[in-house]
């Protein structure tokens, strides 16, 4: 009888030590959060009993630490995204606007017709430059819309890049250039959206007509279910590209911006792209420049109009 109460006297004690031990556990768990979010440290909570119920609650409060810290880093990155746009922003149309309102006062001032016609030429220019941006800023915003989706069906997009190269022919020739071509002489039928895909191959040709140097070259790949363009070209040595940062909204090669591009071209490429359930990645290697766009195939609509295996061709655009 005496050990079986000194046993329970034992088993009440133990039990009693193991509750203040566990409160106090709780205690300092409690201290511990109360810490990290005063003075909004970067620690995680540690225990020292070694209970699974309590290692599980641990685990948790870690859980939720490390996935809150994670919010306020995507936040930070927003924000800072958010006050460089606004910057670019203002920037890009605060200089044609000054010029504008110049151009515009000189023009007032001008005795001269043929000076004050000069005057409003380039005062319309920068109100080009101006409605461009705006526009590009608004087509930009719509396609990172969700819900806002393109009407795809077979396209042939050797035929609509052919037809996009010959609407800039006097731009090549303005610069003494022709593009390199190595194009299947079959069609090549893709899931695409007609208006997108001249808007992709526009943006990508004005890409190259801003920054490129040397010829450019135009190649198709075929793959499993896919078609890829690459287009190639050289840069100068003074544009540093930045291969990660290319389809970034504003991004420019410019530092100095005094080129007239609004740095959203080849961001709405990619969501385009997107759109067509496609993609478009950028390779940088040196003063080497590839952008290759990858489209879904229709193999219903290649297979209908094929009439025979399919040939290429390299040649200059004449």
């Amino acid at each position: 009888m005496i050990i079986a109460i000194i046993l329970l006297s034992a088993a009440l004690i133990a039990q009693t030590l193991y509750m203040l031990i566990y409160r106090n556990q709780i205690k300092d768990i409690g201290n511990q959060l109360s810490f990290i979010s005063e003075h909004q440290s970067f620690k995680f909570i540690h225990m020292h009993m070694r209970n699974k119920e309590m290692y599980q609650l641990v685990q948790s409060c870690n859980h939720l630490l490390r996935s809150q810290r994670e919010l306020n880093q995507k936040f930070i990155q927003k924000n800072e995204e958010v006050n460089t746009t606004i910057v670019s922003l203002s920037h890009d149309i605060r200089t044609p606007l000054t010029s504008l309102g110049g151009y515009l006062q000189l023009a007032e001032r001008a005795e001269d017709c043929e000076e004050k016609s000069s005057y409003i030429h380039l005062a319309l220019t920068r109100m080009k430059q101006i409605t461009s941006l705006v526009d590009e800023l608004f087509y930009y915003t719509k396609l990172q819309n969700r819900q806002y989706a393109l009407e795809l069906e077979a396209l042939d997009v050797i035929d609509m890049l052919h037809k996009r190269l010959f609407s800039v022919i006097d731009e090549f020739s303005r610069l003494g250039k022709e593009p390199d071509m190595y194009l299947p002489e079959s069609p090549v039928y893709i899931f695409g959206n007609a208006k997108a895909l001249e808007r992709v191959f526009e943006n990508i040709l004005s890409n190259y007509f801003l920054h490129g140097n040397g010829n450019l070259c135009i190649r198709y790949e075929d793959k499993l279910g896919e078609a890829t363009l690459h287009f190639t070209n050289q840069v100068g040595e003074n544009h540093n590209i930045e291969g990660d940062k290319v389809f970034t909204r504003f991004y420019k090669v410019d530092p100095s911006r005094t080129l007239h591009s609004t740095g959203l071209g080849l961001s709405i490429v990619q969501s385009l792209m997107e759109k067509m359930n496609g993609n478009a990645k950028v390779q940088v290697d040196g003063n080497l420049f590839c952008l290759s766009a990858t489209f879904k195939k229709n193999g219903g609509a290649e297979h209908e109009h094929s009439t025979g295996t399919t040939s290429y061709t390299g040649h200059r655009r004449r």
